[in-house]
């Protein structure tokens, strides 16, 4: 792949209870955390703990019909997908079609700080990668 791969960007971590995964990191390991977020378009809570130049992001599904929320049955809790930053996930996306890898987007995902686009777990042996492009800096994150 030509378009590089800058580093790690965050690890997804589904959990049942927002609250009680706040605790152990906060609590147990004194970490900091975000305040939890809502999303409602895809029907989930998140937060995010901060280690080094690393995010994990916490995600507690509410919509049982969203993927999150179908992942906690068969496979539990736990590393639900990891995100790997990229300088220009239009590029990326596109290389990767070029390869006929299997993505989910094919049209990177709007955010408030990042365009992301999902590779399908087919791709990485079951793992499911998010290739993020963060387009705004904040206070918390330069890059």
């Amino acid at each position: 792949m030509t378009t590089k791969i800058l580093g790690i960007d965050h690890i997804g971590i589904a959990v049942r209870n927002i609250e009680e995964a706040l605790r152990f990191y906060t609590d147990t390991l004194g970490l900091s955390a975000t305040p939890v977020e809502h999303n409602a378009e895809h029907g989930l809570r998140i937060a995010r703990v901060r280690i080094g130049d690393i995010d994990l992001e916490l995600i507690e599904a509410q919509d049982w019909e969203r993927t999150t929320q179908r992942h906690l049955p068969y496979k539990g809790p736990g590393v639900y997908h990891f995100g790997l930053r990229v300088a220009d996930v239009d590029a990326a996306v596109a290389e990767l079609e070029h390869a006929d890898v299997p993505l989910i987007d094919h049209v990177p995902r709007e955010g408030d700080t990042m365009r992301v686009s999902f590779l399908h777990p087919d791709a990485a042996n079951g793992a499911l990668i998010e290739l993020v492009m963060r387009t705004v800096k904040s206070a918390k994150r330069q890059t």
